[in-house]
C-alpha cells in the first residue's frame, strides 16, 4: 500500500505517515503539517511545454489541463516523485539530473515542489496512462505558453497558477 510522509512548510519530512487513502482525505492532514506534491513541466526546444488532460472520472481536478506529477510516495525525494510520476502517466523517462528546480510553494495542505526539464517529446509516442476500471485516459498535448519570454520569474507564475491542477 502507497504511503506518504507528511512535510513541513519548507518541505521537510516529519516522520508523520498516512496510508494513501487517508491523503486522499485533505481533513486527514494535521494543522502545519502538509502532504508533499511534485510537478514536472517539460518544455522543448521551441519553448513548448507538454500538458496532458485529466480524465472527466478523475476525483480531483477533472477535465483539467496540467503537467505530471503527483503525491511524493514514502521514502522518495520530490525528484524521485517527478520522475516517477512523468513515467507512470506519459511513460517518458527523464534523469534525475536533468531536472532543474522551479518553484516552491504550499496551500493549506499541500507542499509543491515543481522542476522543469528541457526535452523534446513526440506525443504520438507517449504511453497514456490508461487504468481500465475508471477511464483514467490522459490526452497529453504540447502548446505554446502565451508568454514565450525564457524569464525563469514569467515561468514561475505561470506554473504557480497552475499548481492546483497537481492534487
Amino acid at each position: 500500500m502507497e504511503k506518504h510522509e507528511l512535510v513541513d512548510i519548507n518541505g521537510n519530512k516529519t516522520g508523520k505517515i498516512l496510508t494513501h487513502i487517508e491523503a486522499r482525505n485533505l481533513n486527514n492532514v494535521p494543522k502545519g503539517y502538509y502532504i508533499s506534491v511534485v510537478g514536472v513541466v517539460i518544455i522543448n526546444d521551441n519553448n513548448e511545454i507538454l500538458l496532458q488532460k485529466r480524465s472527466r472520472f478523475k476525483r480531483a481536478n477533472p477535465s483539467k489541463w496540467g503537467i505530471c506529477g503527483g503525491k511524493v510516495d514514502l521514502g522518495e525525494t520530490s525528484l524521485d516523485a517527478g520522475v516517477r510520476e512523468t513515467l507512470e502517466e506519459i511513460g517518458v523517462f527523464l534523469d534525475k539530473k536533468d531536472l532543474k528546480f522551479l518553484s516552491m510553494d504550499t496551500n493549506e495542505k499541500a507542499h509543491f515542489t515543481v522542476y522543469y526539464v528541457r526535452k523534446n517529446v513526440n506525443i504520438n509516442e507517449l504511453i497514456i496512462d490508461i487504468n481500465p476500471l475508471i477511464e483514467n485516459i490522459i490526452s497529453p498535448t504540447i502548446v505554446t505558453p502565451i508568454i514565450t519570454n525564457k524569464s525563469q520569474t514569467i515561468l514561475e507564475k505561470t506554473i504557480l497558477a497552475s499548481n492546483i491542477l497537481l492534487l
